[in-house]
């Protein structure tokens, strides 16, 4: 069994409830279990029971999303990263654990990893290339875009049922 935590998908058994839940969650995290349950005509119970059962089944994350160019980290960095692949979850559990990767994902295509990097200043990010990442063993190569500006960053794509 591998040692990985991976997002998992969703179970199918996800009812209309459920994904109306979701999807004011998705548009505004903070939205009261009240508010939530007078728009969809249920009790309170309800909500807080549904929301607790797709937060523990990990369906469902509340988190504040922060625009790293306006909290004083302006160096963000997504990595194409090319890997052995019998060497990929080590690979995977080492970049995990770096403090400054933020998300790490395998892909089909061009490279087998995905990668963001944040940090305060390129001085940071070059440490952080230098001194965890090209150490790695199992990486093949990497190949990096300096991000210069975010344009749009979402989180209330469509949940259908």
């Amino acid at each position: 069994m591998s040692s990985i935590k991976k997002v998992e998908e969703a179970p199918q058994s996800l009812d209309d409830l459920d994904f109306e839940i979701i999807k004011r969650l998705q548009t505004d995290g903070r939205t009261s279990y009240t508010e939530i349950s007078e728009e969809l005509g249920i009790t309170v119970g309800t909500v807080r029971n549904r929301v607790q059962r797709l937060l523990e089944k990990q369906i469902l994350k509340i988190v504040g999303v922060v625009n790293p160019f306006k909290t004083g980290s302006p160096s963000v960095t997504i990595f194409g990263i090319k890997v052995r692949l019998n060497k990929l979850e080590n690979v995977i559990k080492q970049l995990v654990d770096i403090p400054e990767v933020r998300f790490v994902a395998g892909a089909t295509g061009v490279y087998d990893l995905y990668v963001e990097v944040i940090t305060s200043s390129n001085e940071e990010l070059y440490r952080v290339i230098k001194n965890e990442m090209s150490q790695i063993d199992g990486i093949k190569s990497m190949d990096s875009s300096f991000i210069l500006e975010i344009y749009k960053q979402t989180y209330d794509w469509g949940v259908g049922s």
